[in-house]
């Protein structure tokens, strides 16, 4: 998903890459994992840890909980106003988010030259002349998450367009953070993602649109968090009792990840049948994860620089991981299937059984997606850009 750049008042949180850093990680080996064994949990003690990779939805919760910290944390500290203007904000979330999406698009045009894409998307006939043109224009458009039946090119662009709807939200969210509060902003982000979710439950299609409400319709909430996040660990108004608060919040997010595992225990995956049936849960279990997330980050932010815990997320390979983690995100699935489409191709790996599968992909993907992303990271992130003037600045 999206990486959100910090200014270089706040570079000083590298802990921030170090989480996208993980979850990117944790979306890319969760994809190799299903290539290689499918939904299909292990028995063998030594394996065990392998089935926390078919749970990678969750790195897509963290990954937008990250996003609303860092667009809230430059507003969070000018006194909850956007300091370049919001026709500035707009025009760097466009440089940063499209790019390198619509260069992965061109990227998975020539892959599927080799590859055809029946072998690894959704869409029986492959990237050919057949595909309707609804395909193209919702992929074209970013509208994946409301047009779902169209997302047949890479199963992970819904979360992008479900990050850049987002992003039009956020002025009023600011609005209502700085006008009403905190309370009164998870208040209404509670109220909506409930209510678009009721709506969404009633009516899977839209009528006349043929439609959906924006999927997943509660995703609203999860952004509101990371941007509670930010005000409760850097805004000036819970100064007086910030300390307190982030102790606290330690307590908080070991509850919450102890009853999110719970959740996980009781609706955990053994076949393709129980991940239909947890994929059911996501609306218990983005929440949860959601929360667990804001609460680790309003922790986190309390400890010094070198602590131990900030040290576990600020090592330099995460942090440098991280620079490039929305890259990753983007390219990885055409990636691991081209490599696994040609590792079947060899005898000796098609008889393999499941786990030396698993390794065998793992070993010769993961460094390809790292260093394919990293380069393409280069090009299409940091070359194009948009760096906002503020208000008043010299030109």
């Amino acid at each position: 998903m999206n990486q959100t750049a910090l200014p270089a008042e706040a570079e000083r949180l590298l802990f921030l890459d170090g989480l996208r850093a993980l979850a990117a990680l944790w979306v890319m080996f969760g994809h190799i994992y299903l290539f290689a064994v499918g939904w299909q949990a292990q028995t063998f003690w030594a394996a065990l840890p392998l089935n926390l990779l078919m749970y990678m939805h969750l790195g897509v919760d963290i990954f937008l909980v990250l996003s609303g910290y860092c667009l809230a944390l430059p507003a969070v500290r000018h006194g909850y106003r956007v300091a370049a203007g919001w026709s500035s904000f707009f025009t760097a979330r466009a440089f940063r988010i499209l790019p390198p999406y619509m260069a992965t698009l061109a990227l998975i045009l020539l892959v599927n030259c080799f590859v055809p894409l029946a072998a690894w998307g959704r869409h029986d006939l492959g990237l050919t002349a057949t595909m309707s043109s609804q395909v193209w224009w919702s992929n074209l458009l970013l509208l994946q998450d409301i047009y779902g039946q169209y997302n047949n090119i890479n199963g992970a662009f819904w979360s992008i367009a479900c990050e850049w709807h987002l992003y039009f939200t956020f002025p009023l969210l600011i609005w209502l953070l700085r006008r009403y509060g905190l309370g009164v902003l998870l208040a209404v982000s509670i109220a909506l993602a409930w209510g678009l979710t009721r709506l969404s439950g009633a009516y899977p299609r839209l009528p006349l649109l043929d439609a959906s409400v924006p999927q997943p319709p509660y995703f609203i909430a999860l952004f509101v968090l990371g941007i509670a996040a930010a005000a409760l660990a850097h805004g000036q108004p819970f100064a007086a009792w910030r300390a307190q608060m982030q102790r606290h919040a330690w307590v908080a997010a070991a509850m919450l990840l102890a009853l999110l595992a719970g959740v996980i225990h009781h609706y955990f995956i053994v076949d393709p049948a129980s991940a239909v049936k947890f994929a059911g849960r996501f609306a218990l279990v983005d929440p949860l994860t959601g929360a667990f997330s804001a609460a680790l980050l309003v922790a986190l932010s309390g400890l010094a620089p070198g602590r131990p815990l900030r040290r576990l997320f600020e090592q330099r390979a995460l942090v440098r991981i991280g620079g490039f983690s929305y890259s990753l995100y983007l390219v990885h699935i055409p990636i691991v299937a081209s490599v696994f489409q040609g590792l079947l191709q060899l005898p000796a790996y098609a008889n393999l059984g499941s786990l030396p599968k698993f390794f065998g992909l793992a070993l010769l993907a993961a460094p390809l997606c790292l260093g394919f992303a990293y380069g393409f990271a280069r090009v299409f992130e940091r070359r194009i850009h948009w760096r906002p003037r503020r208000r008043g600045a010299p030109a």
